[in-house]
């Protein structure tokens, strides 16, 4: 089964629960709930929403705060914790599959030493989740920035050494942190089957086109801009056989996933 939604609520939105009723009405099976700017949902709303997704069939996701980094200093490590679990807090109440995080950047470590680091910080995540008896997967999100933690080969490195985590590849990200490297079918399917080696499965990833620079990353641009191209990628994903959701990131996630939807037909 494919999924297809936006990162965030589609525009006209009146609150949480119309987004959901929302995201049907566009013919979309998937809405990334976003926290990126601060976590401001009660848990009362929470649980209004997971039972409007769960009676409408749209799939539940979070996207943790943007400024979460376990490389950094102590009192931030430690709202890093604290944000985090709060996003899985309200993804159990909304039954959320999964809480997509940004974990860390370098700030002059090795990929090596932050890696060490964000493999310490999600082993005492998850150990706090299971003393809370709380159910998400934390999703890894692939970065765009150099400056940024969140290669696959190093999200890989995180999940061999604790459960309960998954790769969010970002293809978006992958094209810009590699200076446009996603031009053909081809490149696209060795993104997937590098993916697929680390994790069987469900599979959450994100799409937006990109402007980069030399270090990365610059700004996410529309699905028309095709930088890189969707058209390549649909064919693929068209032909795996498990669960995939997929979460429109472009300046406008709402439209175009819909057109994402149209051309996975």
């Amino acid at each position: 089964m494919i999924l297809v939604g936006p990162a965030g609520y589609p525009p006209g939105s009146k609150g949480g629960t119309n987004a959901i009723e929302r995201t049907k009405e566009l013919g979309l099976t998937a809405l990334e709930v976003q926290f990126g700017r601060g976590i401001n949902l009660s848990a009362e709303r929470a649980m209004e929403m997971g039972s409007k997704a769960k009676d409408l069939g749209i799939a539940l996701s979070i996207h943790a705060p943007y400024y979460i980094n376990f490389n950094s200093k102590p009192e931030t490590v430690e709202k890093s914790h604290d944000w985090l679990m709060r996003s899985l807090r309200i993804a159990d109440i909304m039954d959320a599959r999964i809480v997509v995080v940004h974990a860390a950047s370098y700030m002059g470590s090795t990929s090596e030493q932050v890696t060490n680091r964000v493999i310490e910080a999600m082993r005492r995540v998850r150990e706090q989740m299971e003393l809370e008896d709380l159910h998400s997967i934390i999703g890894l999100e692939t970065m765009g920035k150099l400056a940024s933690w969140g290669t696959l080969q190093e999200i890989a490195l995180v999940i061999d050494e604790v459960d309960g985590i998954e790769p969010v590849p970002d293809f978006g990200h992958i094209h810009a942190r590699y200076g446009g490297n996603l031009r053909t079918s081809d490149d696209f399917q060795e993104v997937l089957d590098s993916v697929f080696q680390i994790h069987q499965g469900h599979l959450h990833c994100h799409f937006s086109c990109i402007e980069y620079t030399d270090k990365g990353e610059r700004r996410h641009l529309l699905l028309e801009t095709k930088e890189p191209d969707f058209a390549l990628l649909a064919p693929l994903i068209r032909t795996i056989s498990g669960d995939l959701t997929i979460i429109s990131e472009t300046p406008a996630p709402s439209e175009d996933a819909v057109r994402m939807v149209s051309m996975l037909v």
